[in-house]
């Protein structure tokens, strides 16, 4: 984690021990059973354990995810990485949701601790389609290169 990224305030936070696990989770993928990925979404605090992080800070740490080890499996540590690498911008925006989807948690559970709150799980959720997702950067690419 970079030195300027802090964890965000949260209802009765306990740092880790090791600052190595102060770890952001940044989305989760659904697939098919054929292993597509239909659903890219995003949950509330206590479903990963996760230390918790602004929505802005979680953004500025996607251009950076890379999984470049080959444990506990190559194929998918790459398979992620091009994931995340694709949807980014579906990502950035699944996670500003998450955060509204809190705040409003928030204002309307003053007595809970949202972050613990077990009703709710999922804060933010989009279907995606790798196909059309290539297509569509495929596009952005030719338009940015003047069409070819």
């Amino acid at each position: 984690m970079p030195a300027d990224i802090k964890p965000a305030e949260v209802t009765h936070y306990e740092a880790p021990k090791d600052p190595d696990d102060a770890l952001s989770h940044l989305v989760a993928v659904s697939m098919d059973a054929k292993g597509f990925p239909t659903k890219l979404f995003t949950t509330n605090r206590w479903v990963t354990g996760e230390v918790w992080y602004t929505a802005e800070d979680v953004c500025r740490l996607l251009p950076y995810f890379a999984i470049d080890h080959a444990q506990p499996s190559w194929p998918v540590n790459i398979w992620i990485t091009g994931i995340i690498a694709l949807f980014r911008p579906q990502i950035r925006e699944l996670v500003v949701a998450r955060d509204k989807v809190i705040d409003n948690w928030m204002a309307s559970h003053p007595r809970e601790n949202t972050f613990e709150d077990r009703s709710l799980e999922v804060t933010s959720e989009l279907t995606v389609d790798v196909d059309r997702q290539i297509a569509a950067v495929a596009k952005a690419i030719e338009a940015r290169d003047g069409g070819g």
